[in-house]
């Protein structure tokens, strides 16, 4: 049996269980600091979050979106100066623009994929840079509505983004396409539907132009059963190089009920042909 302690002896205690309480409880807000700055690091490190802020590199930069003047309305390549483009460009003036035997009634760009947008938007996906992509996407909206504005497209119904495969798209802890898209939807107040899904392909960043038509791959129908495009459908990707991928993405819509398509992306890569015949117009 235990000795009853006197009056001196219980103050001692109960202030000796106190400061073992009050180390206790340090010693679990100091875990919760490590724990929090670890996940930090991780948010820095793996997803993007250590890159700068994309309204003040656009903003150093002096990028505004270029005019509509600067691209052909009806395939997205670059204007030569003095260029006719009312029936389209040279490139795309002789050609069906269809899917599916469903009309594609434009292409909506920011700016030639060229220094910064050629910077900025790989380092999207590549980078997890969601700030960026968030910022384009809302540029690109804007470029939309503008679009539609000067009478150039229909406004759009809704908004599919080109798929990612999930292992891509955990690898690289992010959907460069959709985030870009979801806010280009949000812009336009339509809806942003995850309506496409793509097999796992080779990668196309850096490859040839040959190696991109080569690389084709189907898209299947994605999310829910009643996930089915509705009317005009704005097909977003981040860069469009030949064109191949939103055209076999807005086939597969086609099957699936669209009745027309918008092309936006955020930079356009001019073919070769049309790259050598600028540059020949802008020595003079």
């Amino acid at each position: 049996m235990k000795p009853r302690r006197t009056g001196k002896s219980a103050e001692v205690a109960r202030a000796l269980a106190s400061v073992h309480r009050e180390r206790r409880e340090q010693r679990a807000r100091e875990r919760v600091v490590r724990r929090a700055r670890s996940l930090g690091w991780l948010d820095a490190s793996a997803f993007g979050y250590r890159m700068p802020s994309a309204a003040a590199l656009l903003h150093d930069a002096e990028w505004v979106r270029e005019t509509p003047d600067h691209a052909c309305w009806r395939c997205g390549v670059t204007r030569v100066p003095f260029e006719d483009v009312a029936a389209g460009c040279a490139e795309c003036r002789d050609r069906v623009m269809a899917c599916g035997g469903v009309p594609i009634h434009g292409v909506v760009r920011l700016g030639r994929y060229a220094p910064p947008l050629s910077q900025w938007v790989p380092a999207i996906k590549q980078r997890a840079w969601r700030d960026m992509g968030v910022t384009l996407g809302r540029e690109l909206g804007l470029q939309v509505l503008d679009a539609v504005a000067t009478g150039r497209i229909p406004k759009p119904d809704e908004v599919v983004s080109v798929p990612v495969h999930w292992l891509r798209r955990m690898l690289r802890g992010i959907d460069h396409a959709r985030t870009i898209a979801d806010e280009a939807a949000r812009v336009l107040g339509v809806p942003c539907s995850a309506a496409l899904r793509v097999p796992l392909a080779r990668r196309q960043t850096g490859g040839s132009r040959e190696g991109r038509l080569d690389n084709r791959r189907r898209f299947d129908r994605g999310g829910s059963p009643l996930m089915v495009p509705k009317g005009v459908v704005l097909v977003v990707d981040d860069v469009r190089t030949t064109g191949g991928t939103m055209r076999d993405a807005a086939s597969a819509l086609a099957e699936q009920g669209a009745v027309g398509f918008v092309m936006a992306a955020c930079a356009v890569a001019d073919p070769p042909s049309r790259a050598s015949l600028r540059q020949n117009v802008d020595k003079f």
